[in-house]
């Protein structure tokens, strides 16, 4: 019976020894990873000005749908419009864009909401 508990003790450390080994070239390979990641970003943003931010929460297919409908809703009833109201209703899509990404991203939205509605305020004023 001691040679079954010897054997379970060397399994068991050979077992502990590979997790430890495991998990010190993971943490490794993320690490290059990263340092990739970084070299990539940065060569982005110096060579064609495009800044990219890496997501902390998976996008949701279901977010895209829903702000690609209210995107598309004041470009439709745009019918025509002087050239202050044409350029609020271009910002306001802006700021319509940018929630609809922080919100998939998970970030704080309430002071682009304000943007939104002062835009909104802005477009109510300028037709009456």
């Amino acid at each position: 019976m001691s040679s079954t508990l010897d054997q379970y003790r060397e399994a068991k450390q050979s077992w502990l020894k590979l997790r430890n080994q495991a998990k010190k070239e993971l943490i490794t390979r993320f690490h290059e990873v990263a340092a990739e990641l970084n070299q990539i970003q940065r060569e982005l943003l110096e060579d064609f000005g495009e800044k990219v931010a890496l997501p902390t929460k998976p996008k949701k297919a279901v977010a895209k749908k829903a702000s690609a409908a209210v995107v598309a809703a004041p470009v439709a009833a745009a019918p025509k419009q002087s050239p202050a109201t044409s350029a609020l209703h271009k910002k306001l899509e802006g700021q319509q864009k940018k929630l609809a990404e922080a919100k998939a991203a998970g970030k704080p939205t309430k002071a682009i909401e304000d943007r939104i509605y002062e835009i909104e305020d802005d477009i109510r004023l300028a037709d009456s």
